[in-house]
């Protein structure tokens, strides 16, 4: 009988060896995911094709990734969209989102993955008349504070 005790004993403690190297790892696999607070990358908008003025940051808050347009304007129309633009160009482009509205303050969410590769540029794309109307050149923070 007491070999029958001893192995419920090994049994119980493996099973509970389990259920907590389990939750370590799925607690840990969720932090990862979480993007720090603070500024990750900024940029000013440039014309090309219609006046596009403002600022564009990328911001890390309630651990989630953001795209922060602030003084934002430029010339309304039917299909703009947003794209993110990687250093390697034109190649790298990945659109986003429809464009809110064409002025004002404007927050977008982003992948957690922006957070730690963030563009080079951000562009506003008009998807009628196949042109960008103005892009921020964004510069990655070392900043870690909000």
């Amino acid at each position: 009988m007491s070999r029958t005790r001893l192995v419920l004993t090994a049994v119980t403690v493996v099973a509970l060896a389990a259920l907590a190297a389990g939750l370590l790892v799925a607690r840990g696999s969720g932090a990862s995911d979480r993007v720090p607070s603070g500024m990750i990358a900024s940029g000013t908008f440039h014309s090309i094709s219609w006046t596009t003025r403002g600022q564009a940051s990328i911001v890390g808050k309630d651990g989630k990734a953001v795209l922060r347009f602030r003084s934002f304007q430029t010339q309304r129309a039917p299909e703009l969209w947003i794209v993110l633009e990687g250093k390697e160009g034109v190649r790298s482009r990945r659109q986003l989102t429809g464009l809110k509205r064409a002025w004002g303050d404007q927050d977008y969410a982003l992948p957690a993955s922006v957070a730690t590769n963030p563009p080079a540029r951000v562009l506003i794309y008009c998807a009628k008349c196949g042109k960008v109307w103005g892009y921020a050149p964004m510069t990655a923070s070392g900043s870690s504070s909000a």
